[in-house]
This record gives C-alpha cells, sequence and structure tokens, in this order.
C-alpha cells in the first residue's frame, strides 16, 4: 500500500485572495513497499521527475531533414500506487511517450503528436518558408495537451494486457494510481491531475482522469482513509498562513506513525516530501 499526497504549494495568505503566492506543488509520500502487512523493502522512490520534451525540426532551406534534437525540453512528476509491477511499466510508458513529442502540420492546422502515431509525423518534403515558425509551435505544448498524453500511455498499457488472461483472472493487480503535476508552458501556471484505473465491464480497463484544483489535494494510495482528512488539513494550512507542502508533509508523518502503532506496516518510513517548481523536482525533506 501507499500514500501520496500533492497538492499547490502556498507559501503566505489564504486562498481566494490576490496576495496567495503560488510556489509550485508538492508531493509528500511514504517509501515501503509491501506485501500484505510485511514490508519488503523501505526508502522507495514513489514520486517520479519526467522528462517533457519537443522534437525541434531541421529544415535544409524549404526541405524538411527529420526531427533533430529538442525545441522544448522540460520536465513534470508523476506520483503512483498500487501494484509496483504493473505501475513501473506504466511509468515507463508515461516516459517514453512525454520524452519524444512531435510538431506536425495536418489539415491546416499545427499540432502536436506522440511518438506512437508515426503516420502523423512530417514527411520529409520541401514546405513553404512561412511555415514552422516559433509563432506557430510555441503554443502548442500545454499543461492539458501533457495529462492526455499520461492518460493515453496508461490505457495503451491496459489495452495490451487486456490481450492476455492476466487482466481477467486478477484485475486487483492492474489497479495503479497516478498524479500527474505539471507547469503549463502557455501560462506558467501549475496543474495537478490524478488518474485512476477502473474496469470496463468487458474484462479489460479504462483510465479516468481529474483535475485537481488548487483549494484540493490528489490522494492515492491510502486515500478512502485519509483523503478527506488530508483535504481538511490542506485547507487548514492555507487559512493559517501555514505552508501547505510542509503541513502536508506532516499529515503524513503522522498517518505513517499512527498506523504502524496500531500494527499496520502497510505504509512506512522514511517520508520524503518533494517540491516541483522551475520545471524540476527536488527532495526538500527526508524524515527517517
Amino acid at each position: 500500500m501507499t500514500l501520496v499526497i500533492a497538492g499547490h504549494s502556498l507559501e503566505k495568505g489564504c486562498f481566494g485572495v490576490e496576495s496567495d503566492y503560488v510556489n509550485g506543488l508538492f508531493a509528500a509520500s511514504d517509501s515501503s513497499i509491501t506485501t500484505g502487512n510485511t514490508t519488503l523493502v523501505s526508502g522507495f522512490k514513489k514520486v517520479v521527475e519526467i522528462p517533457v520534451r519537443v522534437k525541434a525540426l531541421n529544415f535544409c532551406d524549404h526541405w524538411f531533414n527529420g526531427y533533430l534534437g529538442y525545441r522544448y525540453d522540460g520536465a513534470c512528476f508523476v506520483a503512483f500506487a498500487g501494484s509496483t509491477l504493473v505501475a513501473q511499466h506504466i511509468m515507463n510508458s508515461i516516459r517514453n511517450h512525454l520524452g519524444d513529442i512531435y510538431p506536425t502540420h495536418e489539415e491546416g492546422e499545427y499540432k502536436l503528436v506522440m511518438s506512437c502515431e508515426v503516420h502523423r509525423h512530417l514527411e520529409q518534403m520541401d514546405y513553404d518558408e512561412s511555415m514552422f515558425l516559433d509563432r506557430h509551435l510555441d503554443q502548442l505544448l500545454s499543461a492539458k495537451f501533457i495529462s492526455d498524453v499520461v492518460c493515453h500511455s496508461i490505457q495503451a498499457v491496459l489495452d495490451q494486457a487486456k490481450k492476455h488472461d492476466g487482466m481477467r483472472k486478477n484485475f486487483a493487480a492492474f489497479q495503479a494510481e497516478f498524479i500527474l503535476g505539471v507547469c503549463c508552458p502557455l501560462d506558467n501556471d501549475f496543474y495537478l491531475f490524478q488518474y485512476e484505473i477502473r474496469p470496463d465491464g468487458n474484462n479489460g480497463a479504462v483510465v479516468y482522469m481529474e483535475n485537481i484544483p488548487k483549494g484540493s489535494v490528489a490522494v492515492i494510495g491510502m486515500k478512502e482513509r485519509y483523503a478527506e482528512e488530508a483535504t481538511l488539513n490542506f485547507q487548514d494550512a492555507i487559512k493559517n498562513g501555514q505552508p501547505t507542502a510542509s503541513k502536508m508533509h506532516e499529515f503524513v508523518i503522522e498517518a505513517i506513525e499512527s498506523q504502524n502503532s496500531i500494527g499496520i506496516f502497510s505504509i512506512g518510513k522514511p517520508c520524503a516530501l518533494y517540491l516541483y517548481k522551475d520545471n524540476y523536482v527536488n527532495l526538500e525533506k527526508y524524515t527517517r
């Protein structure tokens, strides 16, 4: 089991007031890998920085000579809970999809497409010199697009898994959850998305995505036990002008200690606090 809580890092003021200062996003996480009530390993990283890169276009005069290098190179973070084997496979899918995004031109519009959509990539040919200018391409990458790519990355793994009997016989092994934190390249605002895998009623699974507003938190893992309480603590921190990241890190520590004190070891220390700003994830605190 896992407990990860993510939200907007508010440093001062009260939510809903112009003086609020959003200093990025945070994610507070336990670090145990367990089976039943037995801890297998501790110190496992459940919040991971994922590169977000858009390919650059290589032109020789008017001739498009292929994609070379990157015109945008940033990062987001993804947290996960659930079956470690399946979740790690999905994390690899997310990394592969976000790591190579391709500009293209279809039906008179500039678009971004994924690496798996090879048939939509630009062909090597002559293009007018007025095309593919920065003003055409700089407006394409958004938090919404990135969140949709993550959704596709998860669903692609589920669709492949449906071809095997494992999902039909043991759906619980595929019930992973994810949180995406990203700074939108268009408006420089911070966004949180939460993903949940549910059965589709046809021996398969579908991923559901939810946009988490600034006044709430994303909770995965032990969310039935802690989601409501975490939200109330987050809102209290905002109301009292306390740094939300530190407050929620303390909340996860207290949750771990509370569970461990009654003999439940499905979550455990060390407890990590990650801060995401300037397109990078930094480990802020690590409580053993």
